[in-house]
């Protein structure tokens, strides 16, 4: 932006007064205010719409997007503040439970056979049947076959 002082404002405004006259004066620097204001106007409506659009390229193209769903990521978060909750989450995720490692091992397939043959089989319960039909069927079969 060009540096203009008091000397220059003051040469100016003389030159004003000479060319458009002390009458005229006051609407000029109404008109030209007005021209300032929406000028001003203008350079904002501009730039708000240039930080909308970088805006949303940034959320269309943000390579850490993946980590912070994941980890439960803030928007806001200092750099110290993400690698803390990211260490948190490591250390909470060491000290689960033995069960909840042993049925996260269940899914993975055994690697060797003798990690195939240390597998034991999941018991298979009947489950209580309480429905109208299970006890005609339980009843049928207590009668035996009708002749």
């Amino acid at each position: 932006m060009p540096d203009i002082g008091a000397m220059e404002l003051f040469v100016v405004a003389i030159l004003a007064l000479v060319v458009v006259g002390p009458k005229e004066l006051p609407r000029l620097l109404r008109t030209i205010g007005g021209l300032v204001r929406k000028a001003r106007e203008l350079t904002a409506e501009f730039r708000e719409g240039v930080e909308t659009l970088a805006a949303e390229a940034e959320r269309e193209f943000d390579p850490f997007d993946e980590l912070r769903k994941t980890e439960g990521l803030k928007p806001g978060m200092s750099p110290e503040d993400v690698t803390e909750h990211i260490l948190a989450n490591r250390e909470r995720e060491a000290n689960e439970t033995p069960a909840t490692v042993e049925e996260k091992k269940a899914i993975k397939p055994p690697k060797t056979a003798k990690q195939a043959k240390s597998i034991k089989p999941a018991k298979v319960t009947k489950p209580a049947s309480t429905s109208k039909s299970a006890k005609t069927i339980k009843a049928a079969k207590a009668k035996g076959p009708e002749a």
